[in-house]
């Protein structure tokens, strides 16, 4: 792993969610190894394999979309017929962690394939890695539940997941993603780690996640709509403990979360990483106009491999907002807004410390929701690097994101209303206090 020489100007934090990451794993095209990491990352929870994801990464041409697809289309062939095998010959808990991980293989195809000029062969790697999470879910012990929950009409799709089958009231986490997530990938984020601490785990697509987008459901301002459906769903499961109901929203879910918590009383805590309370802040200005501009024109005529991956990722964020240009993408995120005055839940905002650094509003944000939320328990904590946690949404580290979500919860749920306040990753792991009305810490002094 080497770190990259992409740091901004001392006093000038780059616009935008940062997506270069600063230690660089194996790519030199910055989104190839973001999403290289995150999937690395999902090792933690058998979602992948170092050894399987190196060899592949070493086979796939930089900047190159179609060889990225490919090479892990490759992968997951071989790793889903070793689990098909194990299946046959009744090695299940082998055919589960394979069928994990070839889900993953199937999936990593997706964040580089476009949903517009593509859409059957986008649908036909989802079907083919959703199918392979199924597979592995239900040989679970218990298997996790398929779910469907009503919403205008269609359906949001979902999964829930219990420690164990008995009927008792457990502790609950509603879990939601982002602009780049599928409901499936969530599992490997956080599942076995809420299994672990006997919480039941509900994670579920909201409208322009996962494949929603091809059933008209695409991204939307009011995120308490869609939340108040899954709200519903939970606490009509005799498992779910109405009083011990969280929910956690990660990278565009730091909109979606905060927003549904602003208005469905019914969440007793909202957890993100991280706050996202004006999502026209997170592209960056030059991104707002690109598609008029002669460079850009210009630059898409050239037979360049990045080009075509650039125009991937362009394409599905306008897919997924149902825009057809970055500037109709960027007028609909403005009229996407959260007033954190209205959040009365305890509250606790993770960030990752390169976007707390590196990406100034990341840090306005936090500030304001340690100065507006409504209730006296709210907690920011920033993700050390020197713990290999300074990655978007912390996806490097996925057990010190567990000991943190899961830690501040289980003292919530336990004790009830502690004084909690504001800390950032120090350099020997320890922690130091956030001085939130001037946005700095010791790291930075």
């Amino acid at each position: 792993m080497n770190r990259t020489s992409n740091e901004p100007k001392e006093g000038i934090p780059n616009e935008g969610l940062p997506r270069n990451p600063v230690i660089r794993f194996h790519f030199r095209f910055p989104i190839f190894d973001f999403f290289f990491q995150w999937l690395l990352g999902a090792q933690t929870h058998g979602g992948s394999e170092t050894g399987e994801a190196f060899y592949v990464a070493s086979k796939i041409r930089n900047a190159d979309a179609e060889s990225w697809i490919q090479e892990w289309q490759a992968l997951a062939r071989r790793v889903e017929a070793r689990a098909e095998t194990s299946f046959k010959q009744a090695h299940y808990v082998s055919a589960r962690e394979a069928y994990l991980r070839a889900y993953t293989y199937n999936r990593a195809p997706l964040a580089f394939m476009s949903p517009y000029r593509d859409s059957l062969r986008y649908q036909s790697c989802y079907r083919k890695a959703q199918a392979c999470f199924r597979q592995a879910v239900a040989l679970l012990n218990p298997p996790g539940e398929i779910i469907e929950i009503p919403f205008e009409g269609r359906n949001l799709p979902g999964y829930f997941f219990t420690p164990d089958a008995s009927p008792t009231r457990r502790k609950t986490l509603i879990m939601i993603g982002g602009a780049d997530t599928f409901v499936e990938d969530l599992y490997a984020y956080i599942g076995p780690a809420a299994l672990k601490r006997s919480y039941n785990l509900l994670i579920v697509d909201l409208p322009g996640q996962g494949n929603l987008p091809f059933a008209g459901l695409v991204w939307r301002t009011d995120a308490e709509a869609p939340m108040k459906a899954v709200v519903d769903y939970a606490l009509s499961r005799p498992e779910v403990d109405p009083e011990r109901l969280a929910a956690y929203g990660i990278s565009a879910g730091g909109y979606l979360v905060p927003r549904a918590a602003s208005y469905e009383k019914r969440l007793k805590a909202c957890v993100v990483c991280s706050a996202i309370l004006d999502f026209s802040g997170i592209w960056p200005s030059r991104t707002r106009n690109i598609e008029n501009s002669r460079l850009y024109k210009f630059i898409m005529a050239l037979p360049l491999r990045s080009v075509k991956t650039r125009l991937a990722l362009f394409d599905t964020y306008e897919w997924r907002w149902g825009a057809h240009s970055m500037r109709e993408l960027y007028e609909l995120c403005t009229k996407m807004t959260v007033d954190p005055r209205l959040i009365t839940c305890p509250f606790l905002n993770l960030i990752a410390e390169q976007e707390y650094t590196r990406f100034g509003m990341s840090r306005e944000w936090a500030g304001k929701c340690m100065a507006e939320v409504a209730n006296p328990e709210k907690k920011v904590i920033v993700t050390p690097a020197n713990e290999g946690a300074d990655s978007h949404s912390a996806g490097t580290n996925l057990s010190l994101v567990s000991e943190l979500v899961f830690d501040w919860l289980d003292e919530l749920f336990r004790t009830g209303p502690d004084r909690l306040i504001a800390t950032v990753g120090g350099e020997e792991s320890d922690y130091f206090t956030v001085d939130m009305h001037t946005g700095q810490s010791p790291r930075q002094n």
